[in-house]
């Protein structure tokens, strides 16, 4: 299956989910590159299997400097053991009613 082959599949598979749609857009976008053409970036965006949120977020997510490829990118990186117990501890918190 070609990459726009598997972006259409998954599109499809993550419409109404934008954590889904952008768990696949990382698969392809990595800190300092990614495995997309400017070319294939156009013909995925004109693509109208697409909704419009996919196409905006795919066109957003491969400019350099867009919130959203910070996004995708902060999405690559691993949690900080700090980061899971900040947010263990506001469950907790909000669980408890306090």
């Amino acid at each position: 299956m070609s990459w726009s082959g598997y972006m259409v599949k998954a599109a499809q598979h993550s419409k109404g989910s934008a954590s889904h749609w952008f768990r696949y857009l990382r698969k392809y976008i990595e800190k300092y590159g990614t495995l997309f053409t400017k070319e294939d970036v156009e013909s995925l965006y004109n693509n109208g299997e697409l909704s419009p949120f996919q196409r905006v977020s795919i066109k957003a997510a491969f400019e350099d400097g867009s919130p959203t490829r910070q996004h995708i990118i902060d999405l690559n990186r691993k949690a900080s053991q700090s980061k899971v117990l900040l947010v263990r501890e506001k469950h907790e918190k909000i669980s408890s009613g306090k």
